[in-house]
């Protein structure tokens, strides 16, 4: 092997290092968010169950906390989709690359 040809394999070792590393801090993040996610959905929940039995007034609030859960889940989950994305996108650029 020549000199040349190790120091290209070493670069390409190098940047699959560190984009297997980038994606496993996305992937970290995004199994936190989905956490989170589930922990509002399951409060979601709770509210279905509770708005049976509330009083109109209560049955309000209940709504606007409902509509408000059901933001932050979406919020979380549009940030999942774009580190999945990320994740994507970088790994097609990687398998592009000319070496």
């Amino acid at each position: 092997m020549t000199i040349e040809y190790i120091g290209k394999a070493d670069s390409m070792l190098a940047d699959y290092t560190a984009m297997l590393q980038r994606s496993d801090a996305r992937n970290a993040e995004a199994r936190a968010l989905l956490a989170e996610a589930e922990e509002l959905a399951a409060e979601v929940r709770e509210l279905d169950h509770a708005e049976f039995m509330a009083t109109p007034d209560e049955q309000m609030r209940i709504n606007q906390h409902r509509a408000m859960l059901h933001q932050e889940i979406d919020i979380k989950s549009g940030r999942v989709l774009q580190l999945h994305q990320e994740t994507f996108q970088e790994w097609e650029s990687w398998t592009t690359r000319q070496w």
